[in-house]
C-alpha cells in the first residue's frame, strides 16, 4: 500500500474497538458508510420532495458500481438479499429434464446444498453430493455424475479456507456445457477477479456483508449472457418491469422485464439505509481497486504463516491453495479455549468445524499480526 491508501485505511477503519481478524464472519463497514447512511436517515425522517427516480435510481447505481468493481456489464448484474436467493433462482428457473443432475460438494456452505435438497422435489434433477476435498479438472474428469447440468461450488471455503482454480475448472465445465454456479462470499473483496475468469462462471453469487464490507441482507449476483439465456425469470415483480421508471404507468401492466440480469432483481432493491451503507462500501473497495487488496491480504496472511508458532498448532487450509482465510489447530489446545484466550488479548476470530478461522483483510496490519502471533504463542 502506498501512503494515500495507508492514510486512507487508517481513517476509514479508526472505529474498529478490536484486533479484527473476522472478515469472514462480518466484514466491518469504512466510516464514510456511516456518514451515508445518516444522510439517507434523514429521507426516512423526511421524505418531502424526494424525487421518485433519484430513490428508484438507488439500485442501478450501485449496480453499476459493483459491475465496474469486477469489469462487467451492468446488464449482467442483479440485487437480491442472499446468497441463498440467488442460487434459488437458478434452482427454479433452469429447465430441467427427466435424469438431469446438479453437483455439489459434500460439507459446502447451505447456501449451496439447500436451494437444491428443494428443488429436487419439485423439478425433475437429482443433487449429487460429491465427497471431495479440492474440485480440480483432474477430480473432476473421474468423478464429475454422468448429466450433470449444473456445478456449484464456493470459490474459497468458509472453514478450511481452500481456494478454486476458477479458470482452470471454470474451462473443463464449459468444454462440457456444464453451468458454473460459484459462491464467492468467502472471497469477492478480499480477492481480486480477473475477466478471464470472469468469462468461465455462469452464475458468481456474493453476499455484501463479509469480504464485500457492506449491510447484511444484500448480495450480488452476476448472471453471464448464456446464463441470461438459460434461467427464466419466474416471480411477478413490479420494479423489473420497465413501467416501474415512470410512476405514471405502473398500472400499464406487463410481464416484459428491464434488460439483462435486472429481471431478477429482488423486490425492493432500492431500499435507503442498507443501499447508503453498500453505497460507501463499494466506493472504498474502488478506490483501494481489489489487486492491491488482494495483495496486501496475501503478504499479510505470508508473513503470518512464516511466524506463528508452528510447533504449537497445525494449518488446515491447504498450501497450494489459500486465499485470505487461514484456519489453524492446536495440537493441544481446544479451539474454543482458544478463541476465548485471543479474546483476552481484545483480537477477535472465529470457529468453524473445529478449526479457528483468522482472516486477513485490508484493515489489518503487520502490528496486529504480529500481536496475533504472540497471543498464540501459550
Amino acid at each position: 500500500m502506498n501512503s494515500e491508501q495507508t492514510y486512507l485505511i487508517r481513517k476509514e477503519f479508526a472505529h474498529l474497538s478490536t484486533i479484527y481478524f473476522n472478515s469472514a464472519y462480518f466484514g466491518p463497514s469504512p466510516f464514510r458508510a456511516k456518514i451515508k447512511i445518516e444522510k439517507a436517515m434523514q429521507k426516512e425522517l423526511d421524505p418531502s420532495f424526494y424525487d421518485y427516480n433519484t430513490w428508484m435510481g438507488i439500485s442501478e447505481r450501485t449496480r453499476l458500481q459493483f459491475a465496474q468493481l469486477i469489469d462487467t456489464s451492468a446488464d449482467n448484474i442483479t440485487h437480491a438479499s442472499s446468497t441463498s436467493d440467488i442460487i434459488n433462482i437458478v434452482a427454479n428457473g433452469y429447465d430441467f429434464k427427466s435424469g438431469d443432475v446438479v453437483a455439489a460438494i459434500d460439507g459446502d456452505y447451505p447456501s449451496n446444498v439447500l436451494p437444491w435438497m428443494v428443488a429436487q422435489k419439485n423439478y425433475p434433477v437429482k443433487l449429487e453430493l460429491l465427497k471431495c476435498d479440492f474440485p480440480d479438472v483432474a477430480w473432476l474428469e473421474k468423478n464429475i455424475p454422468k448429466n450433470t447440468k449444473i456445478f456449484n461450488t464456493s470459490w474459497v471455503t468458509f472453514d478450511s479456507g481452500r481456494k478454486i482454480d476458477l479458470l482452470s475448472v471454470g474451462k473443463w465445465l464449459k468444454s462440457r456445457n456444464i453451468l458454473f454456479v460459484v459462491d464467492a462470499t468467502q472471497a469477492l473483496g478480499g480477492l481480486h477477479i480477473s475477466r478471464d475468469e470472469l468469462s468461465y462462471v455462469d452464475v458468481l453469487a456474493t453476499s455484501s456483508y463479509k469480504w464485500m464490507l457492506g449491510p447484511y441482507g444484500h448480495a450480488f449476483g452476476y448472471f453471464s449472457d448464456n446464463a441470461q439465456k438459460l434461467i427464466k425469470h419466474k416471480t411477478g415483480n413490479w420494479i423489473v418491469s420497465p413501467n416501474s421508471k415512470v410512476v405514471y404507468n405502473l398500472c400499464d401492466y406487463t410481464t416484459e422485464t428491464l434488460p439483462g440480469a435486472r429481471k431478477y432483481d429482488r423486490g425492493q432493491a432500492s431500499n435507503n439505509l442498507s443501499s447508503a451503507c453498500l453505497t460507501g462500501a463499494l466506493e472504498f473497495l474502488s478506490e483501494m481497486g481489489l489487486k492491491n487488496i488482494q495483495d496486501h491480504n496475501h503478504a499479510l496472511r505470508d508473513y503470518f504463516l512464516q511466524n506463528f508458532p508452528k510447533n504449537k498448532y497445525d494449518v488446515v487450509t491447504p498450501p497450494d491453495h489459500m486465499a485470505n482465510i487461514i484456519s489453524i489447530k492446536g495440537k493441544t489446545i481446544d479451539p474454543l479455549l482458544l478463541e476465548t484466550e485471543l479474546k483476552h488479548h481484545n483480537i477477535d476470530v472465529s470457529v468453524r468445524q473445529g478449526k479457528v478461522r483468522l482472516s486477513f483483510h485490508v484493515f489489518n496490519t503487520k502490528s496486529e499480526v504480529d500481536t496475533l502471533i504472540r497471543a498464540l504463542d501459550i
